[in-house]
């Protein structure tokens, strides 16, 4: 901090470097060479997204430009739909699974050569207000081979018309465990609020 004509400059970079402790340990292991950190795993987050809700971002100005874009792009959900529609290996794969045997590269999954060991694949989390997201999410939990989002609304030649329909015809709502997981999941996240809705709807 330096005062100069009744102004302070306060140089935030410059004091955190001169009031920084450096331990001993820390220390050695810089003199070292070693690596203060290092990266294991990547982390693939999996999107899932209702039909033409699929996520945009534009700047001010070029909003045509970019949807346009979003149309002819594929998100990755469709790219696994496209997938699932070519590949017979990838039709026996829960949409979790995809990760760990291919590569998603230019919006297209690709059979993976190496490195599946140090994928992590996760689904975003959802809130149950969000009911048709939410029960695709179910869906896409434990549906192998999908090849479009109609194809997870069809259980026994039936095309239904909600996700959540699919999901009860599946007998995925009989038992309370997929409720365990959301509570479990949602108790690591949610407000005290959002959880008190959460164990009401339930």
């Amino acid at each position: 901090m330096v005062l100069s004509a009744g102004q302070v400059q306060y140089n935030e970079i410059a004091n955190y470097i001169d009031a920084r402790y450096v331990s001993a340990a820390e220390a050695m292991w810089r003199l070292l060479g070693l690596h203060m950190h290092d990266r294991s795993h990547a982390v693939m987050r999996l999107s899932v997204h209702l039909p033409n809700q699929k996520r945009v971002t534009f700047k001010d100005g070029h909003e045509e430009e970019t949807l346009e874009a979003a149309r002819s792009r594929q998100t990755m959900l469709e790219s696994w739909f496209q997938l699932n529609q070519s590949d017979p290996d990838a039709q026996t794969l829960l949409n979790t699974d995809i990760p760990y045997n291919y590569v998603y590269d230019r919006n297209n999954w690709k059979r993976r050569k190496r490195g599946g060991n140090k994928i992590v694949a996760r689904m975003y989390v959802l809130n149950v207000k969000d009911a048709e997201r939410f029960y695709l999410r179910m869906l896409l939990l434990h549906v192998p081979g999908a090849a479009s989002l109609k194809f997870l609304r069809m259980v026994d030649n039936v095309i239904y018309d909600t996700f959540k329909q699919a999901a009860f015809h599946r007998h995925l709502l009989n038992s309370d465990e997929e409720w365990d997981h959301f509570l479990h999941l949602s108790n690591s996240k949610a407000t005290t609020s959002d959880l008190r809705l959460h164990s009401v709807l339930l």
